[in-house]
């Protein structure tokens, strides 16, 4: 792997207190922070027992723009206190047809690996199978589609691509290496993804994969954020355009 937008220093050569600091910047930066804050207007408003993916699209698109927001945020704030740049991460228009290009090129292919994955699992793990999205089951009009679609967008292929980025960064440097991140980050981006049941976090750990393989082999973010937004957009127009759906 090229790992040209990563930095070169060695990871087992940095100071306890540096790699200590970046393990603090990688879990303000997994999604636990910026989640918590973004689930607290929603918990004063519909109370502490409203359960948000299971509720309207319109809500769980504010959501997800709330958070997206908190965690840009955070990102500023971090790359701020360090005199980073987002350009640094590997977001910049250099060779930037090149790079779309790629990623649009690999959204067919992620789509082969949920075929894969779903054929594994109705053949062989038909009890973990699942039949329908209960995310995106919650789309019930146009409009909702068109915010639901924005909201991946923003939420899915630009925050969590820089989100990643920014981990795979941090591990490069200080934490064992960009290949160890990137094992350990899909396992966790998968985790993350539990409301889809078992057969969604394989999928999005798998994908997850793919992402930040593309980021660390091209060096640019523009291959993965076009990958992950296309896909996204993709996988919400065939469900809405499904016959029979529910």
């Amino acid at each position: 792997m090229d790992y040209s937008a990563l930095p070169t220093d060695e990871p087992q050569h940095r100071p306890l207190v540096e790699k200590s600091l970046a393990v603090l910047e990688v879990l303000l930066l997994s999604g636990i922070i910026s989640g918590s804050l973004a689930s607290l207007p929603f918990s004063i408003f519909f109370g502490k027992k409203m359960d948000l993916m299971a509720g309207d699209a319109k809500i769980l698109s504010a959501f997800l723009l709330l958070e997206s927001t908190f965690t840009f945020l955070l990102l500023a704030a971090i790359l701020g206190i360090h005199g980073e740049r987002i350009r640094d991460m590997g977001l910049s228009w250099d060779r930037w047809k090149s790079h779309l290009s790629l990623g649009l090129a690999l959204v067919p292919f992620l789509f082969l690996i949920n075929g894969i994955v779903t054929y594994v699992f109705r053949i062989y793990l038909p009890k973990y199978c699942l039949e329908q999205n209960p995310l995106i089951a919650n789309i019930h009009t146009p409009q909702q589609l068109v915010l639901f679609i924005f909201a991946a967008l923003i939420a899915g292929g630009i925050k969590e691509e820089l989100q990643r980025a920014f981990i795979l960064r941090r591990f490069s440097r200080y934490l064992g290496g960009a290949g160890v991140g990137l094992v350990l980050w899909s396992l966790v981006f998968g985790a993350g993804h539990y409301v889809q049941g078992v057969q969604g976090m394989t999928v999005t750990a798998i994908l997850g994969f793919a992402f930040g393989a593309m980021y660390l082999l091209r060096g640019s973010l523009i291959g993965p954020i076009v990958a992950h937004g296309m896909y996204d957009a993709l996988v919400l127009l065939l469900y809405w355009f499904t016959p029979g759906r529910s």
